[in-house]
């Protein structure tokens, strides 16, 4: 048994993730404790359901919280509220599998505090636009720094907080109450049917930054078995809904940054719209 707690979250339709590939990843790392999180949770015979087809051994929490953004809210707040966990959690994405020699990256990993992994299939498709905020830390290890705040992107594509790859991620510490309970009040400002349009990369991007981390370690050591729900979103509701968490985030934090962030995707709006009336 290693002493972490290994994490997922999901939405109810895709549950059938947890015996497909999740149940690998209890196998491979063994942790001490096992946490499910089941958004879009709002009737009673859905949890009769889950209760019937998934393992009894694992502890699940269910909610009706919306979006990944705030998914990842209610598991921070959950872990401390009422597991008392405080830190080692390994979140992996429900739809990941990782690799059989992950536990020996996570040793080399584990030591900077925090860190995320890449899958090996985005890799081999090849991962230039991710490599332009990284630099190689050690190259016998493939090991890359993400940088997680990038000024230079409030003039190019691309959130300028960014956590990097997260297929799996690491954290010896959770953010505080505190913290916690002020990026859900940034959060709130996004509209609720557009909330999804911020990546949770975006929000756990600048959770890092508060935190004091400015690069993020990261590794390929995963499988990525796409689910094919996904699809493109309209540009324009994509700046709206990151203008509204800037200007949630500069509201609660007051930093400059935030402001700068706010003023990117407003004019990435003021854009979109001028294009829509001369096309």
């Amino acid at each position: 048994m290693y002493l972490v707690t290994l994490v997922t979250y999901l939405p109810f339709y895709r549950v059938h993730e947890v015996t497909e590939f999740f149940v690998k990843n209890i196998e491979a790392i063994k942790p001490e404790r096992t946490v499910i999180f089941i958004d879009n949770i709002y009737h009673e015979k859905q949890k009769e359901l889950i209760l019937k087809l998934l393992p009894n051994e694992i502890n699940y929490v269910l909610g009706n919280w919306g979006s990944r953004n705030d998914t990842w809210i209610a598991m921070f707040k959950r872990l401390r509220q009422d597991y008392d966990i405080t830190g080692d959690v390994i979140f992996v994405d429900s739809d990941n599998v990782v690799t059989e020699d992950f536990l020996k990256h996570h040793h080399l990993l584990c030591s900077y505090g925090v860190y995320g992994i890449l899958d090996h299939e985005c890799w081999t498709r090849g991962a230039q636009q991710l490599l332009k905020r990284c630099f190689p830390k050690n190259h016998e290890h493939v090991i890359f720094m993400y940088k997680v705040y990038e000024p230079k992107n409030y003039f190019r594509g691309g959130s300028p907080f960014f956590w990097g790859p997260k297929q799996v991620i690491y954290l010896r510490s959770l953010p505080s109450e505190d913290l916690i309970d002020k990026l859900k009040a940034a959060l709130m400002h996004v509209t609720p049917y557009i909330r999804n349009l911020v990546s949770d990369e975006s929000l756990l991007g600048v959770m890092a930054w508060l935190m004091g981390i400015n690069y993020i370690p990261w590794t390929v050591a995963s499988h990525h078995f796409h689910h094919g729900s996904g699809r493109s979103a309209d540009k324009h509701l994509v700046a709206k809904a990151h203008a509204q968490f800037a200007k949630g985030l500069w509201s609660t934090f007051r930093k400059k940054e935030f402001l700068a962030y706010y003023l990117k995707y407003k004019a990435i709006m003021l854009r979109e719209d001028i294009k829509s009336l001369i096309g």
